[in-house]
């Protein structure tokens, strides 16, 4: 591979799915910006599953061999998110039995949380989840919450992957009519039409 790794796809209306989406074929090579410990904190942070702040110290140099060795757990991890997407979006519902649920429910007992009441955009308060990251540890209970609350909430027959030849990018269709077929338009979108275009001409 020799491309500069192009900039992470945040496209899937969903930052579990995008999570799953940080690896991708966007065209013909493959690029994962999840391949090191540092990726992960500048992905993790692009996301907004969490603040610079929070993981300033885990990007010194002592703790790089605990957050490389996370990184590789949250690699596989998404894999096994891959497998449950798959199947779970092909059948259009969540089994109750689902092993994948037993597996969130303990990682993310392994994190810390606390709540807090803090001012909302519109007036009043609102009571959000705050996710403490103290150590390497913390950042895959953080990524399983995510997935969480994705199961928890989207309707699993709109959850699709592109229709793009090629494209590995999975989306949330959240559009009015349930309709949506690409990653984007700029991208898959624009290039079925001009191959479509092609072949009627």
């Amino acid at each position: 591979m020799t491309n500069t790794r192009p900039e992470p796809f945040f496209i899937a209306d969903s930052v579990a799915l995008d999570f799953l989406n940080s690896v991708a074929v966007p065209k013909a090579d493959e690029y994962d910006w999840l391949e090191s410990g540092e990726d992960v904190l500048d992905w993790l942070v692009q996301s907004g599953l969490v603040k610079e702040e929070q993981v300033k110290a885990l990007r010194n140099p002592k703790v790089r061999s605990s957050l490389d060795a996370v990184s590789k757990k949250i690699r596989a991890f998404r894999e096994e998110f891959r497998f449950f997407v798959i199947s779970t979006s092909e059948a259009g519902q969540v089994q109750d039995d689902h092993p994948f649920i037993n597996k969130l429910n303990r990682l993310m007992s392994e994190g810390e949380q606390k709540m807090r009441l803090s001012s909302a955009a519109g007036g009043g308060y609102a009571l959000k989840v705050v996710y403490e990251i103290n150590k390497a540890g913390d950042l895959l209970p953080r990524l399983a919450a995510a997935c969480a609350e994705l199961i928890a909430e989207a309707n699993f027959a709109y959850i699709r992957k592109c229709e793009g030849p090629g494209c590995t990018l999975y989306f949330r269709d959240v559009s009015k009519n349930h309709k949506r077929r690409w990653c984007s338009m700029e991208v898959c979108g624009n290039r079925a039409k001009a191959a479509a275009f092609r072949r009627r001409t």
